[in-house]
């Protein structure tokens, strides 16, 4: 697991401060004497919304991770950020922890810490190739004097916290401490996939019980899916949907998709499948990213501590994907080129 210098904490203060895709609100960059007393830590950013709590953030620094950045959001919750543009690809950012990704991607923090409600921090996480977390176990206290709110399909949610960041490791050291996970002796795990998405050899790695299922529904509308996806997870420990690409041939928002046939089509072509369901299930996921750009393969299971605790050491397995074009966004010297004279 990568650990930080000042120096190269610095940096990230630097690009935080250029701001170069308006992702950012806020910058703390005296976060840099936590290296006076600590020797090494993480760089955070929180989406900018009052459901993450302060003292949630703040128990984030007894295992060494530290507000840095105050990271912009899609206005009221979309889908899609019309402010904001995917570095990659020039198009609206997916929403709505969108800066809070793009911080990620940047190299301004190692972690960002967003909300979701139905698939605001999975979906921009694969957006950009990172990997996203979320579980309503997180915060539960002050997830309790929240009000539900309403989906544009007339859904009723309380939004769920969740990670984005690059390092699986990193992940791992903060959801063990957040979350009451388990310790899984024995990897027996029942799985549920569909063969169209994964390759015989991807399958053949797989321990345990599999059980394959047609989930050609995933991109339907939301009350369509939740009821199958419910019963299926109530019948395994983990399963696995591969989705994307992320809002690359479409644009995923339902609020441009309950105009006509044609806007719910282009909605469609946003191939966000399972994870806009996820947390109006109360159900927990990863999406680790694949070498395709755009497309994550999605992990679920119940929020049970030892589901939870299969899900996470069957991801540690998976073949971990490394984006090798990161560092065109997360080179201090990009923003700052050497001048004349």
């Amino acid at each position: 697991m990568k650990t930080l210098n000042a120096i190269e904490g610095a940096k990230k203060s630097f690009i935080a401060l250029k701001n170069p895709y308006d992702s950012v609100e806020k910058v703390y960059p005296m976060i840099i004497d936590q290296f006076k007393e600590n020797g090494s830590i993480y760089y955070a950013g929180v989406k900018n919304r009052s459901q993450i709590s302060s003292a949630f953030v703040q128990s984030l620094e007894e295992i060494g991770i530290y507000l840095h950045t105050l990271d912009r959001a899609a206005t009221a919750g979309r889908a899609i950020d019309i402010h904001l543009k995917n570095p990659y690809t020039g198009r609206p950012m997916t929403g709505s922890s969108s800066g809070t990704a793009i911080n990620v991607l940047l190299g301004i923090n190692d972690i960002g810490i967003g909300t979701d409600g139905g698939g605001s921090v999975l979906a921009p996480a694969m957006a950009v190739n990172l990997i996203g977390f979320i579980s309503p176990l997180l915060d539960q206290e002050n997830r309790k004097r929240l009000t539900s709110g309403m989906s544009t399909d007339g859904i009723a949610f309380q939004p769920s916290l969740g990670f984005i960041t690059e390092e699986f490791d990193l992940l791992k050291k903060v959801v063990n401490v957040m979350l009451p996970v388990e310790e899984v002796s024995e990897m027996n795990i029942e799985i549920i996939y569909d063969p169209v998405d994964f390759s015989k050899k991807e399958i053949d790695a797989w321990e345990g019980q599999t059980s394959v299922k047609d989930l050609s529904f995933k991109f339907d509308a939301r009350e369509r899916v939740m009821p199958k996806l419910k019963e299926l997870l109530a019948n395994c420990d983990v399963l696995i949907s591969k989705e994307g690409p992320i809002d690359t041939d479409g644009l995923g928002d339902t609020v441009l998709g309950h105009f006509d046939q044609r806007t719910q089509e282009q909605q469609r072509q946003g191939k966000k499948g399972n994870l806009r369901v996820v947390n109006m299930l109360g159900a927990t996921a990863i999406t680790l990213p694949a070498e395709e750009f755009a497309v994550g393969y999605l992990l679920i299971c119940e929020s049970t501590p030892k589901k939870i605790s299969k899900m996470l050491q069957f991801s540690e397995e998976w073949s971990q994907v490394k984006n090798p074009y990161t560092r065109y966004f997360s080179d201090c010297r990009e923003y700052y080129p050497k001048e004349f004279g």
